[in-house]
């Protein structure tokens, strides 16, 4: 038993200073003149234990239990009540032999709960107490005014007592939770077959898009091996082609290396014999008399030279103005590196602009006719244009249009107009693969050689024409003309060509001239004296004639290494070029499906693949709109009206199994109520028999239904039963007792709290009480506050409490022995 070891209060209500009530086992009494604030004590321990109503404290607010003061004592700050409990037997749950509650409220009306001098909050001290059977709104404490309480309650709220000491509220949540699963289960049965009758209607819907969505899975996972067996023969095709252009490379570098050393040979040979003739010269010259006829003839040589060395710069110039002009060529189009990854995709033709060889009088008139389409770019087939499209966007590398080569079509051809000079299409040089490309951009634009030719026929035909010069006539009737600066690039190009034709003219005119110098030469060698000065010239001469074999040879080696140079370049751009495609093919290849897995598509070409990829994606595409879900959808569905039977008898069962449960969970609910009530009323007649020598009971309204009002009965001596309205207020109090008492009998409580419960009592019946309470005191512990002899001379152990100044003071009251 938990009992109550000490109260010790300060600053609550009447009581000012620190306060101990030792409170030891059995009857004790706290006894003293009204007003002395002896209740106060009933008060604190309803107070630190957490009375859920603090009107039954006696105060609207809580700063209002502090101690407010008199005129001779000063109000408190706070009010502190703690209850030591005795543990020893561990009713309590915790390994502390003894147990301290407390509760402080300070003048802001914070309250503040302590367990064992740790902070808590209210319902954990409830939590805690409650296995020892301590509950501050239960039947064990009986505050002032509140004896009748229990016999008062309506008879629902009575046999609620019933139900709380029965334990049938583990059996009420037991039962609301079947209900709860039960309305739930049949609720799934009503959506079943609202389900079955929908799904049987979108199963056959969803019928046809399933077979849609497996021919298109199967379609889908051909496509991608052809797709996988395209990328991995091209991976293997550039593979190779990268190994022979590497190869390439390798042997015409070492072509190269020897061509580079001839030359250096060849500089050091002429060196020697440029070293020679200067030597032969001066002699020839010393030892001739003829200085007029050596004067010309070094005059000839002079020029011959001038004029060589002129040739040999021509011929460089040549060199580096074709090297200029293919780069000012490849200009005007798009350059980033991932807009030039396109043009390498499969499928992919290049720039229109790329694709025509244009005479140099038609230049302006085509780039003004096909305007932007010049940077459009030629591709196999609108899926190429998709996938290409699809990249520029994810490497957000700009956009370009694309000229799909099997959706294009050319616009339908009106006669030639008289006087014009053809259709564009008809005077630019193409591959004729790319017939239809070039007629869609420029098949409908007819050249005309200025804007009055164009305007005389403009007025009778309309038909698109432009200029040699770029100005546009639009069948519509739209004019566009006027002065066009050229671009940069085209300007450019053209000085430049017409530079190299210029040189390539001087080169020739060079050549004549060396060719007259030389004989002129010969004539005057041969005026000359056959002496010495002839042996001179004649050795100059075949000096002179190896040098100029030997230039001539170094040329056709430096040519030669020209060449080679420039074959080396191409084939390094194409090595780049190969690479780039290798390591695209190889990074699809990772993702694809392994050669061991395309086995059908061993022996197929990649021409035959193309056009298997080509015929799938038509045929992919007549398919239109796919639901992929419909094939999962159908499956579920279909599976969900096969077994639907059978999740319905199996509901049916789970509901069955529910009402079983709700049967046997009524069955237990009912037999522990019964069994309650019966002990309770036997407990309740034998005490009200040892309080009155009467006779009482406890019945429900009805007796078949649990769930009526509780009814108590009484009969005190000599009168016939009664109901409680009937009775009068001492004999309420006897019944409460009574009542209170039997539930003390079915489950006690470690102590009792009656607070003037005797107050409607006479002697004779407040002597019953007394004897009933010494009984019930050997198991349990009784406070009560009473001012009544009888009792008070009965207790065990008596508290008196005094008003001094306003203010409470306790003391331990000794009796004087009966005589």
């Amino acid at each position: 038993m938990s009992r109550i070891e000490k109260v010790v209060i300060q600053g609550f209500k009447s009581f000012k200073r620190k306060t101990s009530i030792p409170i030891p086992e059995g009857f004790s009494v706290i006894t003293g003149p009204n007003g002395s604030g002896k209740t106060n004590v009933s008060d604190a321990l309803c107070f630190v234990l957490g009375k859920s109503s603090s009107k039954n404290l006696r105060a609207k607010k809580g700063h209002e239990l502090i101690f407010h003061g008199s005129n001779k004592k000063d109000k408190s700050e706070f009010a502190k009540v703690t209850i030591y409990f005795d543990n020893s037997k561990k009713l309590i749950p915790l390994e502390d032999k003894v147990v301290t509650v407390g509760r402080r409220i300070n003048g802001a009306g914070v309250s503040t709960y302590r367990l064992n001098g740790k902070v808590v909050t209210k319902q954990q001290i409830r939590d805690i107490l409650a296995p020892a059977g301590i509950n501050p709104d239960g039947q064990n404490i009986v505050q002032q005014g509140e004896v009748t309480h229990l016999v008062e309650l309506d008879p629902i709220q009575r046999r609620q007592i019933i139900d709380d000491i029965s334990g049938i509220s583990e059996y009420d949540e037991k039962r609301n939770k079947a209900l709860k699963e039960l309305e739930k289960i049949e609720a799934k049965i009503r959506e079943a077959e609202i389900v079955l009758t929908e799904r049987e209607t979108i199963m056959e819907r969803l019928r046809k898009d399933r077979d849609a969505a497996v021919r298109y899975r199967s379609m889908n996972d051909e496509l991608n091996k052809v797709r996988a067996s395209i990328v991995w023969r091209s991976y293997s095709k550039t593979d190779d082609d990268l190994k022979t252009v590497i190869s390439d490379i390798e042997l015409k570098t070492k072509e190269l290396t020897k061509l580079e050393e001839d030359v250096k040979t060849y500089d050091k040979k002429l060196e020697e014999q440029e070293d020679k003739l200067e030597e032969i010269t001066k002699d020839v010259i010393q030892a001739s008399n003829q200085i007029e006829v050596t004067k010309k003839i070094t005059q000839l040589r002079g020029e011959i030279d001038s004029a060589r060395s002129r040739v040999e710069s021509n011929l460089r110039e040549i060199g580096r103005i074709s090297s200029m002009t293919d780069r000012l060529k490849s200009f005007d189009r798009p350059s980033s590196p991932q807009f030039s990854q396109v043009l390498k995709f499969d499928g992919v033709h290049g720039f229109f602009s790329d694709l025509l060889t244009v005479p140099g009088e038609y230049t302006t008139a085509v780039e003004v006719a096909a305007g932007a389409h010049m940077r459009d770019i030629v591709v196999s087939t609108s899926d190429v244009a998709v996938t290409c499209v699809k990249y520029l966007k994810d490497n957000k590398a700009g956009r370009a249009r694309f000229l799909p080569m099997n959706k294009i079509q050319a616009y339908p051809k009106k006669p030639l107009p008289k006087g014009s000079m053809g259709w564009l299409s008809e005077l630019v040089h193409h591959d004729p693969k790319y017939n239809v490309i070039v007629e869609y951009v420029l098949g409908s634009t007819a050249c005309v050689k200025n804007v009055d030719t164009a305007n005389q026929i403009f007025r009778t035909q309309r038909v698109r024409m432009v200029t040699l010069d770029g100005d546009i006539f639009e069948s519509s009737g739209a004019i566009t003309g006027g002065f066009m600066k050229k671009k940069s690039q085209s300007s450019d190009l053209s000085r430049y060509l017409g530079d190299k034709k210029q040189l390539e003219k001087e080169c020739h005119e060079l050549e004549l001239k060396i060719a007259g110098l030389n004989k002129e030469l010969e004539i005057y060698a041969s005026k000359e004296k056959k002496t010495k000065t002839a042996s001179f010239e004649r050795g100059r001469v075949k000096i002179d004639e190896d040098i100029r074999k030997a230039r001539e040879a170094r040329k056709e080696v430096y040519e030669k290494r020209l060449i080679l140079q420039q074959e080396i370049g191409k084939l390094n751009i194409k090595k780049a070029r190969i690479e780039a495609d290798y390591d695209n093919f190889k990074a699809q290849a990772d993702e694809m499906k392994k050669p061991d897995e395309l086995k059908e598509y061993k022996e197929m070409s990649v021409l035959v693949l193309k056009s298997k990829h080509k015929d799938l994606i038509e045929k992919i595409q007549e398919l239109g709109p796919i639901n992929m879900k419909a094939i999962d959808e159908f499956e579920l569905i279909k599976g969900e009206f096969v077994d639907f039977k059978e999740k319905v008898d199996k509901i049916a069962s789970e509901k069955k199994s529910i009402e079983t449960t709700l049967t046997k969970i009524e069955e237990k609910r009912r037999d522990s109520f019964y069994s309650t009530l019966k002990e309770m009323s036997r407990h309740f007649k034998q005490t009200y028999k040892d309080l009155t020598n009467g006779e009482a009971d406890l019945q429900l309204e009805d007796p078949n239904n649990l769930d009526s009002g509780l009814l108590i009965k009484a009969s005190p001596p000599g009168k016939r039963l009664l109901n409680l309205d009937a009775m009068s207020g001492g004999e309420k109090t006897l019944t409460s007792f009574a009542f209170t008492f039997s539930l003390h009998n079915h489950k006690p409580k470690p102590f009792y709290v009656l607070d003037e419960a005797d107050a409607a009592l006479d002697k004779a019946n407040t002597k019953h009480i007394v004897r009933l309470i010494k009984k019930h005191s050997k198991t349990a512990q009784f406070i009560v506050i009473s001012h009544n002899d009888s009792l008070v001379k009965e207790a065990d152990q008596v508290y008196g409490v005094t008003m001094e100044n306003g203010e409470s003071k306790v003391m331990g009251i000794e009796l004087p022995p009966e005589n």
